[in-house]
């Protein structure tokens, strides 16, 4: 993330507070991903779906 990004995010609306948790949220999900790949951790069933079957089992909440 450079600041350049940030700005972009500002810009967006986005405070500092919710940049700052955003980028914890997607370094965790990162460093979780790393860990899983590098212990050769597989899938879970439902992960490795064709995704057309992954969108039709999840909600649409954009209508709501």
């Amino acid at each position: 993330m450079t600041a350049s990004d940030v700005t972009q995010l500002h810009a967006a609306g986005f405070s500092d507070e919710q940049i700052t948790i955003a980028a914890q949220v997607i370094a965790y999900f990162n460093y979780i991903n790393r860990i899983a790949e590098g212990l050769g951790v597989d899938l879970e069933d439902s992960m490795s779906a064709p995704i057309g079957q992954w969108h039709a089992d999840k909600a649409d909440f954009r209508d709501s």
